[in-house]
């Protein structure tokens, strides 16, 4: 069933409507229809990630078509989208499918849908087809529209990263380090430390190279980092110390030291200690004493993450409830008042992760994201929820994404 015309009216109206990228993949079909010189009316059908996506579309390539001069008409995506095409009395047929990534990509044929007056009671489509194809940068209100089957509950990706490193990302935090109201993002990637504004804009930055070292650093980039009454905590697993920094302008000011890692921040951080020689923590108290990729704490609920791709969620009241299939990067993060886990997959080294957002109900939002997730954080820069992402590229570098809910 397609969706109704309030539904697409509200998605629109979320975002500049119509949507830029749509409207660039549409003008780059209308060229290629009319070059074409199918005879008109013409059917428009588009099958797409959402039914209000691909109705969108659709839509806006009839009226761009109509509007040059040749008659179009909009019809449901389908197999037996040729007879529906017949029935509405078109003698063409625009048949498009559209995928959403980082850019929005349509591709189709245009086709002549008329009988033969000789083939009888046989159906013969007569004429060539026309290959179609368009492209264009995905914009936000485009990915939520890719989301509208979701009504509410979805994840979308922002549709650049919010910044970019040459080496990985061991390390994510946000919050107030100035005092000002508004978050910054702590990374800690190589040997340093950087602040960076909700614009991905670099604030300061801090070298760790000068610390002692571990006697057994782990090999991969690994660390925590936590703020908390407007200081930055770092442990570094290279460092055999952590250290807490202070925002003073432009400055990343050292003070006092920590005696180490933790899971989580605040009151409910649980104390870890690096395992030596490896990209590991484990807990100093408690019966737990196998070896973590990480994990999270927040008041009356604890994650840990194991090595096997399982994740332990303790609850209120020591309920325990055991995920699959997750990830190093997973948090505890408060969304829409209720706590939940993001979580990345346990793939090893795939092309593109994905993230899930699990809760105590059955629905499951899940978005794609290019490379992989090592880190997720709650806060991340700008309005409603959204999610900070610390994902490894295939060029050796990472980057900084923001993934949000659906308004």
């Amino acid at each position: 069933m397609s969706p109704g015309p309030a539904f697409v009216a509200a998605l629109l109206a979320a975002a500049p409507a119509p949507p830029p990228a749509l409207e660039a993949v549409a003008d780059q079909l209308r060229t290629q229809v009319l070059a074409a010189h199918p005879e008109p009316p013409v059917a428009v059908a588009a099958q797409a990630p959402s039914a209000v996506l691909g109705e969108t579309v659709a839509t806006l390539l009839a009226t761009r078509l109509s509007g040059s001069g040749l008659p179009s008409v909009v019809i449901g995506p389908g197999e037996d989208a040729v007879s529906r095409a017949r029935a509405a009395g078109a003698r063409s047929l625009v048949r498009l499918r559209l995928e959403v990534g980082t850019d929005v990509a349509a591709a189709g044929e245009l086709r002549p849908v008329w009988r033969n007056f000789w083939a009888g009671r046989t159906p013969v489509e007569t004429g060539p087809a026309a290959i179609l194809s368009a492209t264009a940068a995905v914009d936000r209100a485009t990915q939520l529209l890719a989301a509208g089957s979701s009504q509410g509950t979805g994840l979308v990706l922002d549709a650049a990263p919010l910044a970019r490193f040459p080496a990985r990302t061991a390390a994510l935090a946000t919050g107030d380090l100035d005092g000002d109201g508004r978050p910054e993002v702590a990374v800690l990637s190589g040997g340093e430390v950087w602040v960076l504004d909700g614009t991905g804009t670099v604030v300061a930055r801090h070298a760790l190279l000068d610390l002692p070292l571990a006697a057994a650093p782990a090999r991969e980039s690994f660390g925590t980092l936590c703020i908390s009454e407007g200081r930055l905590l770092v442990a570094w697993a290279r460092a055999e110390s952590a250290v807490a920094l202070r925002l003073q302008g432009t400055q990343l000011v050292r003070g006092p030291g920590l005696p180490g890692p933790t899971l989580g921040c605040g009151e409910a951080a649980e104390p870890a200690t690096f395992v030596p020689g490896a990209a590991r923590l484990q807990l100093t108290r408690g019966p737990e004493r196998e070896p973590l990729w990480g994990g999270d704490a927040r008041p009356g609920h604890r994650l840990l993450l194991l090595p096997d791709g399982t994740a332990r969620w303790v609850q209120p009241a020591g309920e325990v409830r055991l995920l699959r299939d997750v990830g190093a990067g997973a948090a505890l993060v408060p969304w829409r008042g209720e706590m939940r886990v993001a979580a990345s997959s346990a793939a090893a080294a795939p092309a593109e992760d994905r993230l899930r957002l699990l809760g105590t109900g059955p629905e499951e939002p899940t978005v794609p994201v290019p490379g992989r997730i090592l880190q997720v954080c709650a806060g991340a820069p700008g309005p409603g929820p959204a999610l900070l992402l610390g994902v490894w590229t295939a060029d050796g570098g990472s980057e900084l994404r923001v993934v949000r809910g659906l308004p």
